[in-house]
Formats: structure tokens, sequence, C-alpha cells
């Protein structure tokens, strides 16, 4: 009974007796391999990098004067706490707003070259150019939504501020260009929040400002009433009081209303001045070679996969041959269950275009 048992040098010997079999598997997982790389379309992967100013999150001061000691100051700046005082200039934010709907809504509703016609130059967004066909147009932008995720990847190094924007589609001028267009997204929403803080901060103190100079000029007439009233105040000691309270008002309001204007004044500055708070460090251009298909590395790798295949390849057939010498009244048995699969599925195949109607 034993000497019926499979060896492991039994099963070696009867992988290398199958070895033309082995070599089969492995051309022709090579051949799929590269027939799948001329038929999958190629794929052209561009870059664009911005660099963020006054970015971070601010520290509280004691930790921020222990952030500055050596050894911690690393620390810090890997988790993205620098001494910026806004956290939406921080690299992050920038990261998940390029991964907001909105952004990437107004990013699927650009225009770019579109590599589907024959004049590129007069651009289509990217509904047209993925040819998505959905009658819903919100349905339609949903399916582009999620193909646009899968082909933009976003990036940041948070010690740096630097943000990165791949993209990578089937045309090298389309990449090239969603990942710019990208860019000025984030630059123009970065832009309309700067204004809109702005605008907001000027419109309130614009209020502040004329409550201050009416405050400011009831004070006055107050201290011109009291002095038009009381011409003799310094020789009463009441009145010399009074003076001293009236007046301090009066001083009072005037502080407050120029430090408002002063604010106010700066407020109408920051309004006008609507530079964007991120660099443009490289603009994304045009790939020359795709990212995908790369027939060396693809035959390589489908070469070293199909040898593994076919060795398996080979192994299962020695073990099968194995188990049906072994048994061979179930091999039979599953020979004839084989052989009448077989003209079960060819019959209906057969009746199936029998009964199909003629084409026209």
């Amino acid at each position: 009974m034993d000497s019926d048992r499979l060896t492991l040098t039994a099963l070696v010997a009867g992988i290398f007796t199958r070895w033309r079999e082995a070599v089969w598997v492995a051309v022709g997982v090579v051949a799929l391999a590269l027939l799948l790389s001329f038929i999958l379309p190629p794929k052209y992967e561009s870059q664009a990098t911005f660099v963020t100013t006054d970015a971070g999150s601010q520290l509280p001061k004691g930790l921020s004067d222990l952030a500055t000691q050596p050894g911690l100051s690393g620390i810090a700046s890997q988790f993205g706490l620098g001494t910026g005082s806004d956290p939406s200039t921080s690299p992050a934010f920038y990261a998940q707003l390029l991964g907001s709907r909105e952004l990437l809504t107004r990013l699927v509703l650009s225009r770019f070259p579109n590599p589907r016609t024959e004049a590129p130059d007069t651009g289509a967004n990217l509904l047209a150019i993925y040819r998505i066909r959905e009658k819903d147009h919100e349905r339609a932008i949903e399916i582009a939504l999620k193909r646009l995720k899968r082909e933009l990847k976003v990036g940041f190094d948070p010690r740096t501020n630097f943000v990165s924007i791949t993209v990578g589609t089937r045309w090298a001028p389309v990449s090239a260009a969603v990942a710019n267009r990208a860019v000025e997204l984030v630059s123009a929403f970065n832009s309309e929040q700067r204004l809109s803080r702005a605008r907001a901060r000027r419109i309130f103190l614009e209020s502040r400002v004329t409550d201050a100079q009416a405050e400011l000029r009831a004070a006055e007439a107050a201290l011109r009433d009291f002095y038009e009233t009381n011409r003799l105040w310094q020789s009463s000691p009441g009145l010399i009081v009074e003076e001293r309270r009236v007046r301090r008002q009066a001083e009072t309001a005037s502080d407050l209303y120029l430090s408002i204007r002063r604010e106010f004044e700066s407020a109408r500055i920051d309004e006008v001045d609507t530079t964007p708070v991120i660099t443009v460090v490289d603009r994304a251009v045009r790939a020359r070679k795709p990212l995908w298909p790369r027939h060396a590395a693809i035959v390589l790798t489908a070469g070293v996969l199909g040898l593994w295949f076919g060795l398996l390849w080979a192994a299962g057939r020695e073990l099968v041959r194995h188990w049906a010498r072994q048994h061979p009244a179930d091999a039979a048995d599953l020979r004839e269950s084989i052989r009448r699969f077989r003209l079960e599925a060819a019959e209906t195949l057969h009746r199936r275009r029998a009964n199909a109607p003629p084409s026209a």
C-alpha cells in the first residue's frame, strides 16, 4: 500500500516529465498579458504641486515654547503644528478641499481639450470626455465624480507645506489640464474665502465706526454743554468732579473711535488685497510616455507568473493522474459525467441556435 503513495520525488519527477505543458501554460499567460496590455487603454499621468503659506495650526504658548526645544520641533512639524493661526491654510486642509464634492463638481464641469474630436481646442467637460450618456444630469455628475476620484490623487507634506496633485487619464493633455485646473480652483476658492472674510470684517467695522462716531459726537456735545452752562466750574469741587467725568467720557469715546477707524481702514485694504496664499511650484505638463502599459515589465512579470502557474498545472496533472490510478472506478465515473455534460451542453446550444429567429 505504501508503494502506491505519491512521494515528493515522484511528484517532482512527474512535473519534469510534463515540462512541455508547463512551458505552454507560461507562454499562454505571457500572451494573455500582452494581449490585455494592447487592449486596455493607456494611462498618462501628470502632476502639479503648490506650497501653502502661513500653514499649520497654532499651539498654545506653553506648548509652542516646548515645541521649539531640540528634538521636539521635528515631532511638532510632522503633525503639522506650526506657528500659523488659521487651520484653513494648512496643507491638510487643501488636501481635504481637493476631495470635496463642491470642488470636484466644478472640476467635472470645467472645459478641457477634447481628445475625442479632430479639433481638441474646442474643449469639453469631463461628462463629454468620459462619454457619460445618462439622461439624469445629477446622476451623470455622480458617475463622473466616482471616476475622477479614482484618477486623482492628492498628497501633502506637513513639514514642507507641499501639496501635490496627480492625475492619470487615458489622454496626456487631459491629465495635465485637469491637474492645472484643480490648482486654479483651489486658488479661486482661496481668494473667495479671504475676500468674503475681509468683506464681512469691513461691513462689521463700518457699522461700528458709525456707532462710535455717534457716541463721540454725543460725548463732545455733553462736554460742550457743560462748559457753556458752568463757566465758573473751577471754583466748585462738585463741578470739578463732574467736568472730569464728562471729559473722560469724551476722551474714551475719542480713543474708541480712532481705534475702530484704524481697524476699518485696515479692513478696506485687506478687502482689496486678494492675493492667494498658495504658490504654484510646478505646473502639470503633458506626459510624453504613458505610465501604463510598460511592455517589458509586463512580459517579465507575466513570465514569472506563467512559470509558476505552469508548475502548478503540471503538479495538478500529476496529482490527478495518481488519484485516477489509485481510484479507477471513481475516475471512470468522473470521465463519464464530464462526457455527458459536454453532450448535453452541445445539444442545448444546438437547440437554441435552431430556434433562434433568422436575421434580416
